[in-house]
């Protein structure tokens, strides 16, 4: 038996939710620091978390730092990321990072993304994620996953 302080009706409800990847980014609010000009809908942030590798976020051209955020809606304990790169060989440097009190926390950093990267990182919890690219040509991110330690 479920108890509840208040109206059961009053309880906002949480998505659980994901996409056939099983990532807990599938679908969620994104953001970025840059978008490709005049293609927001073709090339936005939330084509890197539709599960669909043929689309992609893309950034203007000339852009060499950019980043790339989703909030899962609620604290989800990662362990496991996978990134693509739309057009492989445009990122030299990047840093995977969550929200933490305030300030975001670098808990992966890489080098060049192969075209499937994938990165097992120490599991912890967070709601707000970060693809933080530091060095690159144009970047373009197909999928930005996060998984279940």
């Amino acid at each position: 038996m479920l108890t509840v302080d208040g109206r059961a009706f009053d309880i906002e409800p949480t998505s659980l939710v994901v996409g056939l990847s099983g990532s807990w980014a599938y679908g969620k609010k994104a953001i970025a620091s840059n978008v490709s000009a005049d293609w927001h809908e073709r090339f936005g942030p939330d084509k890197a978390f539709d599960d669909d590798p043929e689309t992609h976020w893309a950034t203007d051209q000339g852009t060499t730092q950019a980043w790339l955020e989703v909030d899962l809606r609620q604290p989800r304990a990662i362990g496991n990321a996978s990134i693509r790169e739309a057009h492989a060989g445009r990122v030299r440097s990047y840093q995977l990072e969550y929200w933490d009190v305030g300030q975001w926390k670098s808990c992966h950093a890489g080098f060049t993304l192969d075209e499937h990267e994938r990165i097992k990182i120490q599991p912890f919890t967070a709601q707000r994620f970060r693809l933080n690219i530091t060095s690159a040509r144009d970047p373009t991110i197909s999928e930005f996953q996060l998984f279940d330690p």
